[in-house]
């Protein structure tokens, strides 16, 4: 059985912050840990690549943490899986938690040589990211693996077989969302074996059917969803005037992108050809907005309107993709700021342990942008283009992949997770209402703001060669 489940999962809102963003899968494997460096065999800098020859890249033994810095307490920078090769730009010397040479990596990154293998292998390649519609079916799988939600009243989880055997488990509290791999059979009963470790009853499991909706690449005109009000599940009547009660001449399904030509007189109407107009509460419609201070010509960065559930994607100030969204519901409702992207990681679980507790294991695509709200994937429905979070920013699985590999900062193939900053920074969120139409700059999206600003207001104010003084 398999279906889009009626469900809210989602951060938690800004007052309790619950949810905990936990590391990928892959780090929950060994992870390589540097030994302590051994002073009968100190290793010297090497100004140039650290290996010569026909050799092409290192290989990584482990998921590994790649450090800003050649030091084990430098902050990470990414997180990279087993057996990606990358090239190696330069060594330093052994140390400050290293037991051989600490080996930069391209683009960026610090590892101890102790987790690679020099390597004869090009580095692994990166695969191409376009914002397009593909000119090929997408062959990739909608979410990396098999999702499930728990049903049912006092179900437990199970540590091991022994312990499903004996009954001896945890009753699992509020909402669950699971993903499979593997199933086991114990004393003729399958159980569901999590990315968590747990063993959990097939039978109190319903496979998820993720959302295959997606949004689209901009070239000139702005989009509008039809979503009907009251029941989004319904068309929207088309009429042949501007009225409440003018003819009904047509229906448009739920999610027909519609192009607007003119609105009424008192903006409850839209035009969309020369014969049909429709109710404006019966569309989101997406609306051009001006880059925030600290964006450049070719920064990649979002916009998301809490009014019309939209996220439009922006190379500068040039729209280049849209979609639906869902943001925080009542009482979690997603605030308005300005921040920039903190963190991406591959897959993040989520937690809240509040007074409305759940757990939504691997979600997919996940950018941390303030704390712990986010972008990321929503494979358990189907409902974008209307509220329904707990405070993040829910996007459609196909929607959240290829937003992920777009912006800011790239993720290198082979990577896990990396870790944005002022040196590095993520992509500029900017969320907005019609309450609050010009947001807060938060963390270090106002410092780099701050800092455009100072080193603008110098340079204003720095003498023109040939100018005269003022008084002269």
């Amino acid at each position: 059985m398999s279906a889009v489940l009626v469900l809210v999962f989602g951060c938690a809102n800004a007052q309790s912050h619950a949810t905990e963003p936990l590391a990928p899968p892959e780090t929950l494997a060994p992870v390589l840990v540097p030994t302590q460096p051994s002073p009968a065999s100190p290793v010297a800098a090497s100004p140039d690549a650290p290996y010569g020859g026909t050799l092409r890249s290192v290989e990584f033994l482990a998921t590994t943490v790649l450090r800003k810095e050649p030091r084990s307490d430098a902050a990470r920078v990414g997180i990279i899986r087993k057996g990606t090769r990358a090239r190696a730009v330069r060594a330093a010397p052994a140390g400050d938690g290293c037991a051989e040479r600490w080996i930069q990596i391209a683009p960026r990154g610090w590892t101890c040589e102790t987790a690679v293998d020099p390597s004869f292998d090009e580095p692994t390649a990166a695969g191409p990211v376009s914002l397009s519609e593909p000119d090929e079916p997408d062959l990739e799988p909608v979410v990396p693996g098999v999702y499930g939600v728990v049903r049912g009243a006092d179900v437990q989880a199970y540590e091991t077989r022994a312990d499903a055997a004996a009954g001896a488990g945890r009753v699992l509290s509020g909402p669950h969302a699971v993903r499979a791999i593997g199933v086991v059979d114990v004393d003729g009963v399958r159980y569901w074996r999590t990315s968590q470790g747990k063993l959990i009853a097939a039978s109190s499991i319903v496979q998820i059917s993720p959302s295959t909706f997606r949004g689209i690449a901009l070239d000139g005109e702005l989009p509008a969803w039809v979503r009907t009000r009251g029941d989004p599940r319904k068309p929207a009547r088309t009429r042949a005037t501007p009225d409440p009660g003018g003819e009904v001449v047509g229906a448009l399904a739920p999610r027909t992108i519609v192009t607007i030509l003119a609105e009424s007189d008192d903006g409850r109407f839209a035009r969309i050809n020369d014969a049909e107009w429709v109710a404006r509460a019966d569309l989101r419609v997406a609306a051009l907005a001006t880059p925030p201070p600290g964006v450049g010509p070719d920064d990649r960065w979002f916009d998301i309107d809490l009014d019309d559930q939209i996220l439009i994607a922006y190379e500068g100030e040039r729209p280049v993709y849209a979609t639906l969204v869902s943001t925080g519901k009542w009482r979690h409702e997603t605030p308005a700021i300005i921040a920039r992207v903190a963190s991406k990681l591959e897959r993040a679980h989520m937690i809240s342990e509040n007074d409305e507790p759940y757990s939504v294991a691997d979600v997919p695509w996940t950018m941390y942008y303030d704390g712990n709200f986010a972008l990321h994937t929503s494979y358990w429905h189907d409902g974008f283009g209307g509220p329904r979070s707990h405070g993040c920013i829910n996007l459609a699985p196909r929607d959240a992949r290829l937003l992920f590999r777009w912006s800011s900062p790239d993720v290198p193939p082979g990577w896990t997770a990396v870790y944005a900053d002022e040196d590095t920074p993520g992509s500029l969120v900017r969320i907005h209402s019609r309450k609050v139409p010009d947001p807060a700059f938060r963390g270090y999206a106002r410092t780099l703001r701050d800092r455009g600003a100072a080193i603008a207001s110098a340079g204003s104010r720095r003498p023109r060669i040939g100018a005269s003084k003022a008084g002269q």
